[in-house]
C-alpha cells in the first residue's frame, strides 16, 4: 500500500536483481500518489480500492504468466526458487496450485509442513495454507473462474481466511491440488491471528466455516477450539466467549 518507489523490491530478490523477474505489483494508492515502474519486466496498478482479496482478484485477472507467484511485498524470496517452481509442475502438469513452503527468519519451517509431496491435501492441511505459500497455474484458475471471495481478508468484513475459501474451491472443483517439501520463500512478520483478541479471532472462524461447510461449522469451530486448548494458544474460561462470537460470525455472514 501506499509505495511510490520500487525499492522495496530488492531485499526480496537478495540473489538478483528483481527487474530479472516479471512481476506485476497491486499497489493501492490515492490518485496523488501513484507508483510508476521504468522496467519493462515490471508492471504497476494503482488501484484505488482497498483490500487484500480485491488485490489478489485484480493480479489474477491481469497476470499474463501461466504460472502466477502470490506474493506480499516483506517476503524474501530463495535463491533458486523459481527453478523449483517449474521442477514441481513439470513434474505435474495437471496441478492448478501447488503450495510450497515457508520459512522464518531463522530458517525454521514457519509451521509443521507434511514430509513429502502430498496429492489431494487434507481438509486440514488445505486450511493451513497460506497465500505466500502458492504458486497457481493461471490456466487452471481462469478455467474454474476461481477468485478470492472479497468478504474475506484484510480490508474486508472479516479479515482472515479468503486462502482457505480459495483454496476449497478449487478442490470442490476437483482442480489437483499438490503440497510440495520445498522452501521457496522466507517471510518475518506474524500472521493475522497473532494480532487480534480471541473474540475477533472467532468472529472470522464462524464465518469462515460457514462458508467452507455450511450447516456443518459448528463441529469445525469446535474442533479449532480442542486444538487451541490442547495447544495452550486459548484458556478455557475463553471458550463460551470464542463461541457466542463464533456464532455472531456466522449470523453477520448469512446476511452478506
Amino acid at each position: 500500500m501506499h509505495r511510490d518507489s520500487l525499492d522495496f523490491l530488492a531485499p526480496m530478490f537478495p540473489f538478483a536483481h528483481f527487474s530479472e523477474f516479471k512481476i506485476l505489483i497491486i499497489n493501492q494508492a490515492s490518485p496523488d500518489k501513484q507508483l510508476i515502474s521504468p522496467y519493462h519486466n515490471i508492471r504497476v496498478i494503482n488501484s484505488f480500492e482497498t483490500g487484500l482479496s480485491k488485490s489478489r482478484n485484480l493480479a489474477l485477472s491481469n497476470a499474463k504468466g501461466v504460472l502466477c507467484v502470490i506474493s506480499d511485498d516483506d517476503v524474501v524470496f530463495k535463491p533458486g526458487f523459481d527453478t523449483a517452481i517449474l521442477t514441481a509442475f513439470n513434474e505435474n502438469p495437471a496441478a492448478a496450485l501447488i503450495a510450497f513452503r515457508a520459512e522464518n527468519s531463522k530458517g525454521q519451517p514457519y509451521k509443521k509442513y507434511p514430509q513429502e509431496r502430498v496429492s489431494n491435501p487434507s481438509a486440514l492441511n488445505r486450511l493451513s495454507i497460506m497465500s505466500i505459500e502458492m504458486v497457481v497455474n493461471k490456466k487452471s484458475i481462469d478455467k474454474y473462474r476461481i477468485k478470492f471471495d472479497e468478504r474475506f481478508g484484510l480490508g474486508s468484513p472479516f479479515i482472515m481466511g479468503e486462502e482457505a475459501i480459495f483454496v476449497n474451491t478449487l478442490n470442490h472443483r476437483q482442480a489437483k491440488i499438490i503440497l510440495e517439501p520445498t522452501t521457496i520463500v522466507t517471510h518475518n512478520a506474524a500472521d493475522t491471528h497473532s494480532h487480534i483478541s480471541v473474540s475477533g479471532k472467532y468472529y472470522v472462524q464462524g464465518a469462515l466455516f460457514s462458508a467452507l461447510y455450511g450447516m456443518g461449522w459448528i463441529f469445525w469451530v469446535i474442533l479449532k477450539l480442542a486444538f487451541e486448548i490442547k495447544n495452550k494458544k486459548i484458556k478455557i474460561n475463553r471458550v463460551l466467549t470464542a463461541l457466542k462470537a463464533a456464532r455472531n460470525g456466522r449470523k453477520v455472514y448469512l446476511k452478506t
